[in-house]
């Protein structure tokens, strides 16, 4: 008996459109190069096959292999791109202003590019939606401040489940000391 299931929530990183646009140019000029450079390597090996040996038909092959794999990551790069824009712009359309309680923050590993991260795990909350709790690593220079008990402000998808979570508010500024009064 199937039984249904909502989706797993899953916390976005909002996605510009400049962001976006870069990101398929560059992944649309990754899989036309070397889409094209791949099919002029199998061409020409297929062509030269019986005359230059085997030597050239093996670097032919390889050339053609990491043509091909570059190429699937530039496809991969401008749809993965298009696709986070797209739940951007879906979670701005329809996703409720939520909060997000933090119940537990803990390190975490660095990024590959070797950012500071911290692990945070909350409970968001909601008109429209169950509350649901989600562990997830942050960069630290953006949530370092957030300790246990923090609220965050979120955005929820509430049919999708998909959210974003906002830096922690600002602690607030000292007022100034008043002046000391005049003596006469």
């Amino acid at each position: 008996m199937a039984t249904a299931r909502a989706d797993e929530p899953v916390l976005l990183d909002p996605q510009g459109p400049v962001i976006t646009a870069l990101a398929c140019a560059v992944g649309t000029a990754l899989f036309l190069g070397a889409g094209g450079a791949c099919g002029y390597v199998v061409v020409r090996t297929v062509a030269e096959f019986g005359d230059t040996g085997a030597g050239w038909t093996w670097a032919g092959a390889g050339l053609a292999l990491l043509a091909a794999f570059v190429a699937s990551v530039g496809w991969s790069t401008a749809v993965s791109a298009r696709a986070e824009r797209r739940a951007t712009l879906q979670l701005a359309a329809h996703g409720v202003d939520a909060s997000a309680l933090v119940l537990a923050v803990a390190s975490a590993p660095p990024t590959n590019d070797h950012h500071f991260q911290v692990r945070l795990l909350m409970r968001v909350s909601g008109p429209g939606f169950a509350p649901f709790e989600y562990g997830a690593e942050v960069l630290r220079y953006q949530f370092g401040g957030a300790a246990r008990g923090t609220v965050l402000p979120a955005r929820v998808n509430p049919v999708t489940r998909v959210f974003t979570i906002d830096r922690p508010p600002a602690p607030p500024t000292p007022a100034p000391a008043p002046a000391p009064a005049p003596e006469a």
